[in-house]
């Protein structure tokens, strides 16, 4: 529920600067030009980094109570919902939050998933890792209707980690990496992590 603030300008020896509110069961954060993204199990919320020893409330996205991760791109933030776990949920999708309005996000469209977990977004592809559905892969030029461009679907899949020249995956003890085609991904190579 906390967030803390460290100073790193000596690696060697950072100090804790501030220590703040953040929210409620404080899942992931992501940090977008001046603004930090908190997922929660209850929304997200959004503080200004213009002084970024101590974050400032700005606003928050509420949805029904979910494991929500966040990820940010423009006007955009993806957020996904998983239900049928602890977190309170039964629904699982994707949301799409409008905030070119920063003080005022908004649902822009919702996509029906599985159970998604971990996801993030490179250029005009968005990376849903969707547990027991596998990796979906999606064009999202236009967001009113998302493209399926790819989808992985024999595997199990918790996380993704887009690169500047690949994508990360992890997914039921495998580190799966892929590489960038104009139209999808294709795999690279894979470590069993047992």
């Amino acid at each position: 529920h906390k967030m803390n603030i460290f100073n790193i300008q000596n690696l060697k020896s950072p100090t804790l600067e501030n220590t703040q509110q953040a929210g409620w069961n404080i899942e992931t954060m992501f940090q977008a030009d001046d603004f930090l993204y908190l997922g929660s199990t209850r929304g997200m919320y959004i503080y200004s980094l213009e002084n970024p020893s101590l974050p400032e409330y700005v606003s928050e996205f509420v949805h029904w109570e979910s494991c929500d991760p966040v990820v940010v791109d423009g006007d955009y933030a993806y957020v996904t919902l998983r239900g049928g776990n602890s977190c309170g949920a039964t629904e699982s999708g994707l949301f799409i939050v409008d905030i070119s309005d920063i003080t005022t996000p908004v649902l822009a469209k919702m996509y029906a998933m599985d159970g998604p977990y971990g996801l993030g977004v490179k250029d005009e592809k968005v990376f849903i890792c969707d547990g027991e559905s596998g990796l979906k892969v999606y064009d999202k030029t236009d967001i009113e209707d998302l493209e399926l461009i790819n989808h992985f679907k024999d595997i199990v899949t918790f996380d993704v980690i887009p690169r500047e020249e690949n994508l990360l995956m992890i997914g039921d003890d495998v580190l799966y990496q892929y590489k960038y085609l104009e139209d999808g991904i294709e795999l690279l190579s894979k470590l069993n992590l047992e």
